[in-house]
């Protein structure tokens, strides 16, 4: 046991004597985070704020009178063309308008994001259907109708989730991504210097040396890639909460290609059970994921050559991650809390919203303990192969 804590304590220390690299490790993330979560949506804000404030010229073509008044009373400046659409394309003007046998056609470039066209569009559009009711309401008083038949009933939408689920919001979603990202990102900086690094360095030679055995060299590298993976996990959920409580508290959110914020408010609610339980898991993706980020150091020729096997390692790690988000449309079963990775996220998204039973916490920490006992006998094995160790 004192050899793991040597060899433990040994990678630790020489990842600490690199400030810089602590420091984008570790603290970055919390600075970073809130910028990425809270900036672009008061950026957003102040932009679509602008829009809406300004005149936009609209080319038009043979719009009615009344409709052209209806434009300048929305803010809008139509300008006659002869081509609409053509003036839109060329980026002439915003938007373009042509009215032609009782349709009225809109013209703007509705691809690449949000832009101020995308405003002046629903403008027009708003302008338009006003005075489409206008006219459906002097039609209806002409013939003594009253204009309630137009609205017989209303429909509301109710978000029935759980408040718990409510509470996390968009956040509850992040959070088991950008930890993956964070555990990957931390762990990988331990694992290649102290395995791909010290063959560079030609200090692994002297290392395998000395009378420990190789279970334990594996153990104490992979133990200091866990711990330098979880820290670097906790920096960035503090970053991502930080985030979430500004972005709660001035009502920010991610802007989507439709044009739609998603609002990242959000409060996550654990009791002491739930935040063990989150924890845990955590702890076991992170040693899973030390032990194959080890096997991997050891296994390249040099320190460039394991950076390069981390990038897709990172792919693969996030790819069924991303299926997480389509977990609504399908039946959870019990095998699913047996893929790698993918049963670590279904967990904590589980534990977020309070759902979590003991068969899938149970199922999840055992698949994910198994795997990494595989991936950490397989860096032992590693280790023995002298023509994969001494293959720099």
């Amino acid at each position: 046991m004192r050899d793991i804590y040597r060899i433990f304590w040994k990678e630790l220390v020489q990842v600490f004597r690199d400030r810089k690299l602590v420091f984008s490790t570790l603290v970055l993330p919390i600075l970073l985070m809130p910028i990425f979560m809270f900036g672009p949506s008061l950026v957003l804000q102040r932009l679509l704020q602008g829009a809406q404030e300004r005149k936009q010229e609209v080319a038009v073509l043979n719009m009615p009178e009344e409709a052209l008044r209806t434009l300048e009373q929305a803010g809008l400046s139509p300008k006659a063309h002869p081509d609409p659409e053509g003036a839109v394309r060329k980026g002439k003007y915003p938007v373009g308008v042509r009215y032609e046998q009782g349709v009225y056609r809109i013209y703007s470039r509705l691809t690449g994001g949000l832009t101020e066209g995308q405003v002046a569009v629903g403008k027009v559009q708003a302008a338009l259907q006003g005075l489409k009711e206008a006219r459906v309401a002097t039609e209806l008083a002409r013939w003594g109708v009253p204009q309630e038949v137009l609205h017989p009933f209303q429909v509301e939408v109710v978000d029935a989730s759980p408040e718990r689920e409510k509470a996390g919001g968009f956040l509850g979603f992040l959070l088991p991504l950008f930890l993956v990202v964070f555990v990957l990102s931390g762990g990988q900086v331990v694992a290649v210097d102290a395995t791909a690094g010290e063959k560079e360095k030609g200090t692994l030679e002297a290392l395998l040396m000395a009378p420990v055995p190789l279970l334990h060299l594996a153990l104490g590298k992979t133990l200091a890639t866990v711990a330098m993976a979880l820290l670097s996990g906790v920096s960035g959920l503090l970053g991502l909460a930080l985030g979430g409580a500004l972005a709660a508290r001035f009502g920010g959110g991610l802007l989507t290609e439709s044009g739609q914020t998603l609002e990242l408010g959000g409060r996550i609610a654990l009791d002491g059970g739930s935040f063990l339980a989150l924890f845990l898991s955590a702890f076991l993706l992170a040693l899973f994921m030390g032990a194959v980020m080890v096997s991997l150091g050891l296994y390249a020729r040099s320190f460039k050559e394991a950076q390069s096997y981390m990038t897709p390692l990172q792919l693969l790690a996030l790819l069924p991650l991303l299926f997480l988000q389509f977990r609504g449309f399908f039946e959870l079963e019990g095998w699913h809390h047996l893929v790698p990775l993918f049963n670590v996220a279904l967990l904590m998204d589980a534990l977020l919203k309070g759902s979590a039973t003991p068969l899938q916490a149970g199922l999840t920490w055992g698949s994910t303990l198994v795997y990494a006992g595989l991936a950490l006998l397989y860096a032992v094995r590693v280790f023995a192969r002298e023509e994969v160790v001494f293959r720099n």
